[in-house]
């Protein structure tokens, strides 16, 4: 990482990186804690779950899809609207919903589809975001680094917004100025491309690639001169 200058960007400093905020077709893990065991049957049982992930995933049984008007269909409460919302607001919302049916519960919400993609030189994966707040750092060592020919000038983040439109992000991953800059922190459905440079003929990737080549060359070059001393007296001749 290197201090901005003429040749590397500099972005301005976010303090407090925004939280994601929920969208259609995202998947929310919800399940509701209470010392009642029949609230508990009934909102966590597996007929409650609104998913059409098929059964045995790791997305649990409590998996609710938010439908294209931003609702999900909760069992016994009918329609919460959590697009736009952060899984916070959604949980202190279904909180206050649910104590008209039962005294004291808690309520853990999580975003079950947390995946990044990664397109590089090498390689097109998709990855999960194993934390809440996950960097472009932490997100490019999950996918094993970039390659020694990737274009770290000019990295670029593909993320759709809350309007359903994709919008496309570029930065200089060599600059100090990502520490804290909106680029630092990765989203949900993140598409990060680093494309290699341009204009590359030969992919030298190590010494012993370096001499193959090099000495690849000599022989070639010695051989078409061995033909021609041949060829050489026959012409002098005539």
């Amino acid at each position: 990482m290197q201090d901005p200058d003429k040749g590397i960007a500099s972005y301005p400093e976010i303090y407090t990186p925004a939280d994601y905020l929920i969208q259609n077709s995202d998947e929310l893990n919800i399940r509701v804690i209470t010392l009642d065991p029949e609230s508990k049957k009934i909102f966590n049982s597996s007929t409650s779950s609104s998913s059409n992930s098929s059964s045995g995933s790791s997305k649990g049984l409590y998996t609710y899809t938010v439908y294209e008007d931003g609702t999900i269909d909760f069992p016994y409460v009918g329609t919460i609207p959590v697009a736009g919302k952060t899984t916070r607001q959604i949980k202190i919302a279904l909180e206050d919903t649910l104590r008209s049916y039962i005294k004291d519960c808690s309520v853990e919400v999580r975003l079950v589809n947390s995946y990044f993609n990664l397109l590089t030189e090498t390689k097109a994966a998709r990855y999960k975001i194993v934390k809440e707040k996950m960097t472009i750092f932490e997100a490019l060592a999950v996918g094993g680094d970039l390659g020694q020919f990737s274009d770290r000038k000019r990295v670029k983040i593909l993320r759709q917004q809350q309007n359903g439109e994709t919008s496309m992000k570029e930065f200089d991953l060599r600059s100090k100025d990502i520490i804290g800059s909106e680029f630092y922190y990765i989203q949900p459905n993140d598409i990060i491309y680093v494309k290699a440079f341009n204009g590359q003929f030969f992919r030298i990737n190590s010494f012993l690639t370096a001499l193959g080549v090099t000495t690849t060359t000599i022989s070639f070059g010695l051989l078409i001169w061995s033909i021609v001393r041949l060829c050489l007296p026959a012409t002098t001749t005539k």
